[in-house]
């Protein structure tokens, strides 16, 4: 039944302290957004995001304050599966899906807002054989800035400046035969 070798630990509920911050926390409601009830702190209920059957910690980080129903509900789905089959995004999606809606110009202008330092690859064989750096993908600007941004954050994604055509100048053609 148990492996003792393995360095788990085998608690599947907090002590009474870890209770008291879990509720603290939550503010004396289910911490299911598609509940919300509120509880008193003898019906709280400790659900976890990742269940302890399928090797989640008992931790406070792995924990949330949850109603009977919801913790029933749950069963051992992830937090994540849970809230999906409720139709509720999470945080990280959600910044995800705006900014794949945006241009890269506006992906650049929120990197730069927001000091998030976005690198391209570098590619060898160039001209004669120097490495050459090739600008950074759509892909990776949403990488990156969806693990800092926050929907807040969005909610004022600056406009792209309009591009600027560079004039080439024009320059006076020197016949050859001519001494100035």
């Amino acid at each position: 039944m148990f492996d003792w070798d393995d360095d788990r630990d085998y608690r599947r509920t907090l002590g009474i302290r870890d209770k008291q911050i879990l509720y603290r926390n939550a503010k004396g409601k289910c911490q299911n957004p598609a509940c919300g009830k509120k509880l008193d702190f003898d019906e709280m209920q400790v659900g976890h995001k990742t269940a302890w059957s399928k090797r989640g910690s008992t931790t406070l980080a792995n924990s949330v304050c949850l109603c009977y129903r919801c913790n029933k509900l749950q069963g051992t789905d992830s937090w994540a599966t849970f809230m999906k089959k409720q139709g509720v995004k999470d945080q990280k999606t959600m910044v995800k899906e705006s900014l794949q809606a945006l241009s890269v110009g506006q992906l650049k202008l929120l990197a730069k807002k927001y000091h998030i330092k976005v690198s391209g690859e570098i590619e060898e064989g160039g001209w004669f054989g120097s490495p050459r750096r090739i600008a950074p993908s759509k892909s990776k600007y949403v990488s990156k800035l969806s693990k800092v941004l926050t929907p807040q954050q969005l909610r004022s994604v600056p406009k792209e400046a309009p591009k600027t055509v560079k004039k080439r100048r024009k320059t006076k053609s020197r016949d050859s035969w001519s001494l100035w």
